[in-house]
């Protein structure tokens, strides 16, 4: 699911804005937290490494940048969202959606794992790609299952 889609989600879940439900089907538990943003930005800049060889910029470097670079993602197209309703943007960091800034930087560092030429490959390259596939789906499997304990319910949920 795209970054932008949970922080519009997480917007409509702190009251600043109203958006309709998420279909909660098997298929959108397990893409719910993969920050497409993110991914797309990190197939493109693996796909470039051999290019940039030179540099010194490496797959691990990669790797670890964009793992930092999600959380910062997640919360500013937040904070955009808030923006383009018309609420306040500046609020506390207790009211940020912590859950789902951690749930989508797991998921995208499992998932990062997936891509072939990752920089942790431990093993053969198809065997990684295989165990690495399992444990995307493993994990987004239980961040979706964890969620409900960690969100904050919608401010008129009963």
């Amino acid at each position: 699911m795209s970054i932008n889609t949970l922080a519009l989600d997480a917007a409509a879940k702190s009251g600043a804005i109203i958006q309709p439900p998420l279909k909660d089907d098997v298929l959108a538990g397990l893409t719910k937290y993969i920050p497409t943003e993110s991914v797309t930005l990190y197939v493109a800049a693996v796909s470039s490494l051999t290019a940039l060889k030179d540099t010194g910029i490496t797959a691990p470097m990669t790797f670890w940048f964009f793992i930092c670079l999600t959380p910062l993602l997640m919360l500013l197209l937040f904070l955009r969202q808030l923006a383009l309703a018309g609420k306040d943007w500046k609020i506390s960091a207790a009211q940020w959606p912590w859950w789902r800034v951690i749930a989508s930087t797991i998921a995208f560092a499992v998932w990062a794992l997936a891509v072939p030429g990752n920089p942790l490959n431990f093993t053969d390259s198809a065997v990684s790609g295989v165990i690495a596939g399992f444990a995307a789906l493993f994990v987004s499997t239980f961040l979706n299952i964890l969620a409900p304990f960690f969100e904050k319910p919608t401010p008129n949920a009963t």
